[in-house]
Protein backbone atom coordinates (compact mmCIF):
# COMPACT_ATOMS: atom_id res chain seq x y z
CA UNK A 1 0.00 0.00 0.00
CA UNK A 2 1.08 3.15 -0.97
CA UNK A 3 1.94 5.95 1.66
CA UNK A 4 -0.93 8.73 1.41
CA UNK A 5 -3.46 5.75 1.22
CA UNK A 6 -1.79 3.67 4.32
CA UNK A 7 -2.35 7.52 6.37
CA UNK A 8 -5.62 8.23 5.40
CA UNK A 9 -6.83 4.79 5.99
CA UNK A 10 -4.96 4.42 9.75
CA UNK A 11 -6.09 8.27 10.47
CA UNK A 12 -9.62 7.15 9.08
CA UNK A 13 -9.52 3.96 11.41
CA UNK A 14 -8.63 6.30 14.50
CA UNK A 15 -11.41 8.71 13.99
CA UNK A 16 -13.92 5.66 13.88
CA UNK A 17 -12.69 3.78 16.87
CA UNK A 18 -11.99 6.90 18.65
CA UNK A 19 -15.84 7.76 17.86
CA UNK A 20 -17.16 4.52 19.50
CA UNK A 21 -15.37 5.48 22.52
CA UNK A 22 -16.84 9.01 22.61
CA UNK A 23 -20.42 7.69 22.27
CA UNK A 24 -20.48 4.48 23.93
CA UNK A 25 -17.25 4.93 26.21
CA UNK A 26 -16.55 7.79 27.68
CA UNK A 27 -18.65 8.02 30.68
CA UNK A 28 -18.79 4.36 31.84
CA UNK A 29 -16.55 3.74 34.89
CA UNK A 30 -14.53 0.79 33.69
CA UNK A 31 -11.76 2.34 33.61
CA UNK A 32 -9.57 -0.64 32.66
CA UNK A 33 -11.32 -1.77 30.24
CA UNK A 34 -11.32 2.21 28.60
CA UNK A 35 -7.54 2.01 28.88
CA UNK A 36 -7.68 -1.30 26.99
CA UNK A 37 -10.12 0.13 24.34
CA UNK A 38 -7.90 2.89 23.45
CA UNK A 39 -4.48 1.52 23.35
CA UNK A 40 -5.77 -1.48 21.64
CA UNK A 41 -7.88 0.76 19.22
CA UNK A 42 -4.46 2.58 17.99
CA UNK A 43 -2.52 -0.79 17.62
CA UNK A 44 -5.09 -1.97 15.14
CA UNK A 45 -5.41 1.50 13.33
CA UNK A 46 -1.73 1.16 12.45
CA UNK A 47 -1.71 -2.46 11.65
CA UNK A 48 -5.00 -3.12 9.69
CA UNK A 49 -4.46 -1.29 6.62
CA UNK A 50 -1.28 -3.01 6.35
CA UNK A 51 -3.96 -6.35 6.40
CA UNK A 52 -5.06 -8.12 3.05
CA UNK A 53 -8.44 -9.92 3.22
CA UNK A 54 -8.92 -9.86 -0.64
CA UNK A 55 -9.14 -13.63 -1.27
CA UNK A 56 -12.25 -13.30 0.84
CA UNK A 57 -13.87 -10.25 -0.98
CA UNK A 58 -15.23 -10.90 -4.63
CA UNK A 59 -13.92 -7.91 -6.68
CA UNK A 60 -13.41 -7.31 -10.67
CA UNK A 61 -9.80 -8.52 -11.79
CA UNK A 62 -8.08 -4.85 -12.73
CA UNK A 63 -4.67 -4.08 -12.15
CA UNK A 64 -3.87 -0.56 -11.93
CA UNK A 65 -0.91 1.06 -14.27
CA UNK A 66 0.53 4.66 -13.89
CA UNK A 67 2.16 6.03 -16.02
CA UNK A 68 3.36 9.75 -17.74
CA UNK A 69 3.94 11.46 -21.15
CA UNK A 70 4.83 15.09 -21.98
CA UNK A 71 2.93 16.95 -25.35
CA UNK A 72 5.07 19.45 -26.34
CA UNK A 73 4.16 22.95 -28.91
CA UNK A 74 5.97 21.26 -31.50
CA UNK A 75 4.47 17.91 -31.58
CA UNK A 76 7.10 15.97 -29.77
CA UNK A 77 6.41 13.27 -26.98
CA UNK A 78 9.53 12.83 -24.45
CA UNK A 79 8.44 10.75 -20.82
CA UNK A 80 7.84 13.15 -17.95
CA UNK A 81 10.00 14.06 -15.65
CA UNK A 82 9.97 12.85 -11.75
CA UNK A 83 8.94 15.58 -10.26
CA UNK A 84 9.93 16.40 -6.40
CA UNK A 85 7.55 15.13 -4.19
CA UNK A 86 6.95 18.30 -1.58
CA UNK A 87 4.23 16.30 0.27
CA UNK A 88 7.22 13.88 1.58
CA UNK A 89 9.63 16.39 2.15
CA UNK A 90 6.96 18.04 4.46
CA UNK A 91 5.77 14.91 5.79
CA UNK A 92 9.50 13.90 6.82
CA UNK A 93 9.96 17.56 8.41
CA UNK A 94 7.25 17.18 10.07
CA UNK A 95 8.45 13.99 12.16
CA UNK A 96 12.16 15.09 12.69
CA UNK A 97 10.10 18.63 14.64
CA UNK A 98 7.93 15.94 16.97
CA UNK A 99 10.77 14.05 17.34
CA UNK A 100 13.07 16.64 18.61
CA UNK A 101 9.61 17.83 20.46
CA UNK A 102 9.71 14.23 22.47
CA UNK A 103 13.26 14.92 23.12
CA UNK A 104 13.03 18.35 24.80
CA UNK A 105 10.35 16.72 26.95
CA UNK A 106 12.16 13.48 28.01
CA UNK A 107 15.02 16.01 29.12
CA UNK A 108 12.58 18.12 30.96
CA UNK A 109 11.19 14.88 32.88
CA UNK A 110 15.17 14.33 33.27
CA UNK A 111 15.65 17.75 35.16
CA UNK A 112 13.06 17.34 37.39
CA UNK A 113 13.71 14.20 38.10
CA UNK A 114 17.31 15.64 39.25
CA UNK A 115 15.92 18.77 41.18
CA UNK A 116 12.07 18.41 41.91
CA UNK A 117 10.34 21.64 43.07
CA UNK A 118 8.63 21.48 46.51
CA UNK A 119 4.92 20.60 46.38
CA UNK A 120 5.20 18.43 43.52
CA UNK A 121 4.30 15.06 43.14
CA UNK A 122 4.64 13.04 39.88
CA UNK A 123 6.02 9.61 38.79
CA UNK A 124 7.80 8.32 35.30
CA UNK A 125 8.50 4.83 34.24
CA UNK A 126 9.22 3.02 38.08
CA UNK A 127 10.13 6.40 39.63
CA UNK A 128 8.04 8.47 42.57
CA UNK A 129 9.05 12.37 43.14
CA UNK A 130 6.81 13.30 45.94
CA UNK A 131 7.46 16.03 48.64
CA UNK A 132 7.93 14.71 52.03
CA UNK A 133 6.14 17.70 53.59
CA UNK A 134 2.24 16.36 52.27
CA UNK A 135 0.05 16.13 55.36
CA UNK A 136 -2.00 13.42 52.95
CA UNK A 137 1.37 11.84 51.71
CA UNK A 138 0.18 8.30 52.06
CA UNK A 139 -2.97 9.08 49.84
CA UNK A 140 -0.09 11.07 47.41
CA UNK A 141 2.12 8.01 47.09
CA UNK A 142 -1.06 5.22 46.70
CA UNK A 143 -2.09 7.50 43.79
CA UNK A 144 1.80 7.22 42.45
CA UNK A 145 2.10 3.43 43.17
CA UNK A 146 -0.76 2.67 40.84
CA UNK A 147 1.01 4.43 38.17
CA UNK A 148 3.97 2.98 38.70
CA UNK A 149 2.86 -0.56 38.80
CA UNK A 150 0.28 -0.02 35.99
CA UNK A 151 3.14 1.16 33.11
CA UNK A 152 1.01 4.17 32.97
CA UNK A 153 4.17 5.75 31.02
CA UNK A 154 4.45 2.97 28.76
CA UNK A 155 1.15 4.21 27.41
CA UNK A 156 2.07 7.77 27.12
CA UNK A 157 5.57 7.49 25.90
CA UNK A 158 3.59 4.48 23.00
CA UNK A 159 1.35 7.55 21.76
CA UNK A 160 4.00 10.35 21.95
CA UNK A 161 6.20 7.91 19.68
CA UNK A 162 3.04 7.29 17.30
CA UNK A 163 2.36 10.92 17.62
CA UNK A 164 6.09 11.25 16.11
CA UNK A 165 4.78 9.62 12.70
CA UNK A 166 1.56 10.82 12.78
CA UNK A 167 2.05 14.26 13.76
CA UNK A 168 -0.51 15.68 11.45
CA UNK A 169 -3.37 13.87 12.54
CA UNK A 170 -5.25 15.82 15.89
CA UNK A 171 -6.69 12.46 17.16
CA UNK A 172 -3.48 11.74 18.51
CA UNK A 173 -3.59 14.05 21.05
CA UNK A 174 -6.94 12.94 21.89
CA UNK A 175 -5.96 9.75 22.14
CA UNK A 176 -3.36 11.10 24.86
CA UNK A 177 -5.76 13.33 26.21
CA UNK A 178 -8.15 10.43 26.96
CA UNK A 179 -6.12 7.49 28.60
CA UNK A 180 -4.10 10.68 30.76
CA UNK A 181 -7.64 11.22 32.02
CA UNK A 182 -7.69 7.21 32.44
CA UNK A 183 -4.55 7.23 34.22
CA UNK A 184 -5.83 9.36 36.87
CA UNK A 185 -9.41 8.23 37.19
CA UNK A 186 -7.22 4.37 38.08
CA UNK A 187 -4.78 5.97 40.22
CA UNK A 188 -8.02 8.37 42.20
CA UNK A 189 -10.33 5.15 42.24
CA UNK A 190 -7.53 3.07 44.50
CA UNK A 191 -6.05 6.45 46.16
CA UNK A 192 -9.11 7.17 47.64
CA UNK A 193 -9.31 4.01 49.58
CA UNK A 194 -6.65 5.97 52.02
CA UNK A 195 -8.81 8.38 52.54
CA UNK A 196 -12.17 8.57 55.33
CA UNK A 197 -14.19 9.03 52.01
CA UNK A 198 -13.92 10.07 48.53
CA UNK A 199 -15.31 13.04 49.25
CA UNK A 200 -12.47 14.04 51.45
CA UNK A 201 -10.34 12.47 48.59
CA UNK A 202 -11.79 15.38 46.53
CA UNK A 203 -11.04 18.21 48.52
CA UNK A 204 -7.52 17.56 49.29
CA UNK A 205 -7.52 17.56 45.30
CA UNK A 206 -9.44 20.81 45.19
CA UNK A 207 -7.55 22.75 48.23
CA UNK A 208 -4.04 21.22 48.46
CA UNK A 209 -0.91 23.53 47.04
CA UNK A 210 0.37 21.14 44.28
CA UNK A 211 2.98 22.13 41.95
CA UNK A 212 2.20 20.99 38.15
CA UNK A 213 4.50 17.75 37.57
CA UNK A 214 6.37 17.25 33.63
CA UNK A 215 4.72 16.99 30.02
CA UNK A 216 5.18 13.22 30.06
CA UNK A 217 5.23 12.45 33.76
CA UNK A 218 2.30 10.93 35.25
CA UNK A 219 1.49 14.23 37.63
CA UNK A 220 -0.58 13.99 40.80
CA UNK A 221 -1.85 17.19 39.90
CA UNK A 222 -2.84 18.69 36.81
CA UNK A 223 -4.95 21.73 36.32
CA UNK A 224 -7.05 20.69 32.87
CA UNK A 225 -7.82 17.50 34.73
CA UNK A 226 -8.85 18.42 38.29
CA UNK A 227 -12.50 19.50 37.44
CA UNK A 228 -13.50 16.00 35.57
CA UNK A 229 -11.14 13.72 38.33
CA UNK A 230 -13.60 15.23 40.92
CA UNK A 231 -16.76 14.74 39.20
CA UNK A 232 -15.66 11.05 38.52
CA UNK A 233 -15.05 10.06 41.96
CA UNK A 234 -18.79 11.49 42.79
CA UNK A 235 -20.56 9.16 39.89
CA UNK A 236 -21.87 5.64 40.74
CA UNK A 237 -20.33 3.04 39.37
CA UNK A 238 -21.16 1.46 36.13
CA UNK A 239 -23.33 -1.22 36.49
CA UNK A 240 -21.59 -4.95 35.35
CA UNK A 241 -24.63 -5.66 32.39
CA UNK A 242 -23.14 -2.60 30.75
CA UNK A 243 -19.75 -4.09 29.56
CA UNK A 244 -21.88 -5.53 27.11
CA UNK A 245 -20.89 -2.34 24.50
CA UNK A 246 -17.15 -3.72 24.89
CA UNK A 247 -18.82 -6.64 22.45
CA UNK A 248 -19.17 -4.36 19.94
CA UNK A 249 -15.88 -3.82 19.99
CA UNK A 250 -15.61 -6.65 17.26
CA UNK A 251 -17.95 -6.24 14.65
CA UNK A 252 -16.54 -3.08 14.25
CA UNK A 253 -12.63 -4.39 14.13
CA UNK A 254 -14.28 -6.61 11.26
CA UNK A 255 -15.85 -3.51 9.55
CA UNK A 256 -12.72 -1.67 9.97
CA UNK A 257 -10.65 -4.78 8.50
CA UNK A 258 -12.99 -4.99 5.36
CA UNK A 259 -13.02 -1.46 4.72
CA UNK A 260 -8.98 -1.21 4.53
CA UNK A 261 -8.57 -4.63 2.56
CA UNK A 262 -11.39 -3.24 0.35
CA UNK A 263 -9.12 -0.16 -0.24
CA UNK A 264 -5.77 -1.89 -0.61
CA UNK A 265 -7.20 -4.17 -3.25
CA UNK A 266 -9.19 -2.01 -5.57
CA UNK A 267 -6.50 1.03 -5.19
CA UNK A 268 -3.27 -0.78 -4.82
CA UNK A 269 -3.90 -3.92 -7.32
CA UNK A 270 -2.76 -6.14 -4.55
CA UNK A 271 -5.72 -8.51 -4.64
CA UNK A 272 -5.05 -9.23 -8.34
CA UNK A 273 -1.56 -8.89 -9.79
CA UNK A 274 -1.01 -9.93 -13.11
CA UNK A 275 1.54 -12.45 -15.26
CA UNK A 276 1.73 -9.70 -17.52
CA UNK A 277 0.54 -5.76 -17.56
CA UNK A 278 -1.66 -4.26 -20.79
CA UNK A 279 0.07 -3.53 -23.00
CA UNK A 280 -0.38 -0.51 -25.69
CA UNK A 281 0.51 -2.58 -29.01
CA UNK A 282 4.13 -2.29 -29.99
CA UNK A 283 4.89 -0.97 -26.58
CA UNK A 284 5.86 2.57 -25.08
CA UNK A 285 7.60 3.76 -28.28
CA UNK A 286 4.79 2.68 -30.22
CA UNK A 287 2.55 4.72 -28.11
CA UNK A 288 4.79 7.74 -28.25
CA UNK A 289 4.46 7.51 -32.08
CA UNK A 290 0.65 7.18 -31.60
CA UNK A 291 0.97 10.37 -29.43
CA UNK A 292 2.93 12.58 -31.90
CA UNK A 293 1.01 11.79 -34.54
CA UNK A 294 -2.73 12.08 -32.80
CA UNK A 295 -1.96 14.97 -29.73
CA UNK A 296 -2.28 18.70 -30.22
CA UNK A 297 -1.37 21.75 -28.59
CA UNK A 298 -4.58 23.47 -27.73
CA UNK A 299 -4.16 25.52 -24.84
CA UNK A 300 -1.54 27.96 -23.54
CA UNK A 301 -1.89 26.72 -20.29
CA UNK A 302 0.91 24.50 -19.35
CA UNK A 303 0.72 21.28 -16.90
CA UNK A 304 -0.36 17.78 -16.67
CA UNK A 305 -3.75 15.82 -17.46
CA UNK A 306 -3.88 12.83 -15.71
CA UNK A 307 -6.61 10.29 -17.48
CA UNK A 308 -8.05 6.82 -15.83
CA UNK A 309 -9.18 4.23 -18.69
CA UNK A 310 -9.95 0.59 -18.15
CA UNK A 311 -7.99 -2.00 -20.48
CA UNK A 312 -10.96 -4.29 -21.09
CA UNK A 313 -9.92 -8.10 -21.98
CA UNK A 314 -11.14 -7.91 -25.68
CA UNK A 315 -7.58 -4.66 -25.65
CA UNK A 316 -10.70 -1.64 -25.84
CA UNK A 317 -10.11 1.17 -23.77
CA UNK A 318 -13.10 2.54 -22.02
CA UNK A 319 -14.08 3.85 -19.03
CA UNK A 320 -11.87 7.25 -20.14
CA UNK A 321 -11.84 9.85 -17.20
CA UNK A 322 -10.06 12.66 -16.05
CA UNK A 323 -8.56 12.45 -12.87
CA UNK A 324 -6.64 15.89 -12.65
CA UNK A 325 -7.67 18.29 -14.61
CA UNK A 326 -5.66 21.27 -16.49
CA UNK A 327 -8.05 23.24 -17.86
CA UNK A 328 -11.20 22.35 -20.47
CA UNK A 329 -9.94 22.35 -24.03
CA UNK A 330 -6.69 20.23 -22.14
CA UNK A 331 -9.08 18.04 -21.25
CA UNK A 332 -11.06 17.11 -23.60
CA UNK A 333 -7.95 16.64 -26.10
CA UNK A 334 -6.85 14.00 -23.36
CA UNK A 335 -9.42 12.16 -23.42
CA UNK A 336 -9.90 12.54 -27.15
CA UNK A 337 -6.20 11.10 -27.21
CA UNK A 338 -7.34 8.03 -25.54
CA UNK A 339 -10.69 7.45 -26.74
CA UNK A 340 -9.26 7.17 -30.32
CA UNK A 341 -6.54 5.20 -29.37
CA UNK A 342 -5.99 1.32 -31.33
CA UNK A 343 -6.58 -1.82 -29.54
CA UNK A 344 -4.38 -2.87 -26.81
CA UNK A 345 -3.14 -6.16 -25.79
CA UNK A 346 -4.98 -7.21 -22.41
CA UNK A 347 -3.66 -7.99 -18.84
CA UNK A 348 -2.96 -11.64 -18.66
CA UNK A 349 -3.68 -13.35 -15.11
CA UNK A 350 -3.00 -17.06 -14.67
CA UNK A 351 -2.42 -17.45 -18.53
CA UNK A 352 -6.33 -15.70 -18.76
CA UNK A 353 -7.37 -12.41 -20.19
CA UNK A 354 -8.45 -9.89 -17.74
CA UNK A 355 -9.62 -6.25 -16.89
CA UNK A 356 -6.88 -3.40 -16.23
CA UNK A 357 -7.02 0.01 -15.46
CA UNK A 358 -4.58 2.56 -16.31
CA UNK A 359 -3.64 6.05 -15.76
CA UNK A 360 -1.57 8.31 -17.68
CA UNK A 361 -0.53 11.57 -17.25
CA UNK A 362 -0.22 13.91 -20.08
CA UNK A 363 1.97 16.70 -19.58
CA UNK A 364 1.12 20.32 -21.89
Amino acid sequence: MQAPLYFFWSSISMTIFYLFYLVLLKRETFFLWNRIYLLSALCLSIMLPWLDLSPLIVLPKIELMVSALSVMGDGKVIPAQKELNWLSIIYWIGVLFTAVLLWIKLLGVKRQMQSPEKRSAFSFWRTKVIDQEFTDFVAVDAHENVHVKQFHTLDILFIELIGVFFWFNPLIYCYRSSLKFIHEYLADEYAAKFAKNKKEYAMMLFLQNFKAGPALSNSFYTPLLLEARIRMLQRKGSNAYRLWKYVLYIPLIVLIMLMCSFSTSYFNGSMNETDQAANFRGGFEAFSKYLIKTARKVSNKNGKVMVSFVVETNGEVTNEKVESSLDGASDKEALRIIKSSPKWEPALQNGEEVRSAYQIGINF
